[in-house]
């Protein structure tokens, strides 16, 4: 049974922008299966309920350009698919509980994916050609078992995970897990084939117990990404840690922070390229940079025309390099 249903409300976590969805859907075990969405946003929230059905499943090809019914229409006010390129950001409902193969496929300009902890069921090709997506938003605790290491399993790009309980826009947590390749060598002549993976972020994305990130299983596999990861991907997963040290052992946090000092003027770049003001706060606050890094990241801020960047890192370093003059009032 196909259904084609209308529903009116507030886009959450997009353009704060009302949007009337059209929802092509059907019955499935536990609730309803939702196969397209219709409307005006690229940014949609998806319902938690259908006509008092509950929302556990994303069906197959559910966001991507790939016809799921010949012939759907949808009467609501939104009458453009939700699919393809033209979609940006997708916050789910916490009772979805399955993604099915390639729900988001071939969605490139999506960038950012909010979720639930209850995901025990993923397909494949997920997330294939999604070269855009940047963000993992898990509305939960980091202490509590969610579906992120089965997602995880489907991102081998670059992926910043931020975990947000009770629907809080201030996260808990923030993880970086960078990307990773893997690919086939073929020992002739005998054809058989071995499998080498690069890159840290494989090891990483295996850091899981029970659904639950093991910190110091991530935070150990830091001596290995020493040798193979980028400034740029080592700055983001100190950063990271050191902003949100949930469980973070000390031992650890020394090695995150000679990092950034190691690469300080990559850390200034990432604040500025992304003007993360908080960012540039933590920096400078708790490393305490020399007058050269500070003039290299101002010149940053020049190009990128960031002025509240800009007049921060002028007083910071004003403050701490700025000649200090005496006066001596001496009565002979």
């Amino acid at each position: 049974m196909w259904v084609l249903s209308s529903f009116c409300f507030v886009v959450e976590g997009g353009h704060g922008l009302n949007s009337s969805l059209g929802i092509l859907w059907q019955a499935c075990p536990g609730g309803a299966r939702i196969l397209r969405v219709f409307g005006d946003s690229p940014c949609p929230a998806l319902p938690v309920q259908i006509e008092g059905f509950p929302v556990v499943e994303i069906g197959p090809y559910c966001f991507a350009e790939k016809p799921v019914r010949p012939g759907a229409q949808c009467t609501g006010t939104g009458t453009h698919e939700i699919t393809g390129n033209f979609v940006e950001e997708v916050t789910l409902p916490d009772t979805v509980r399955v993604l099915h193969s390639a729900a988001f496929y071939n969605c490139r300009k999506l960038k950012k994916l909010s979720v639930g902890t209850r995901i025990s069921g993923i397909g494949s090709d997920e997330f294939m050609n999604d070269s855009q997506l940047e963000h993992l938003i898990i509305r939960g605790k980091d202490s509590e078992a969610t579906g992120l290491p089965l997602i995880l399993e489907r991102i081998a790009e670059n992926i910043t995970v931020s975990f947000c309980p009770d629907s809080s826009s201030s996260p808990e947590s923030i993880v970086f897990f960078p990307e990773y390749y893997e690919w086939l060598d073929e020992i002739s002549p005998a054809h058989i084939f071995s499998r080498s993976i690069h890159g840290e972020g494989f090891r990483m994305r295996k850091s899981f117990e029970n659904g639950i990130l093991n910190y110091r299983k991530y935070d150990s596999c830091l001596e290995n990404a020493l040798t193979v990861e980028s400034p740029e991907s080592l700055c983001k997963i100190a950063l990271n840690r050191l902003r949100w040290p949930s469980r973070l052992e000390d031992i650890f946090r020394e090695k995150y922070e000679n990092v950034i000092k190691k690469y300080m003027g990559t850390a200034f770049t990432l604040a500025v390229k992304d003007q993360d003001f908080p960012m540039l706060q933590f920096i400078c606050e708790h490393f305490s940079p020399d007058a050269s890094a500070l003039a290299s990241a101002i010149d940053q801020c020049i190009e990128k025309e960031w002025g509240e960047g800009n007049a921060f890192l002028i007083e910071a370093k004003h403050k701490s390099f700025s000649k200090k003059t005496f006066d001596f009032d001496l009565d002979f």
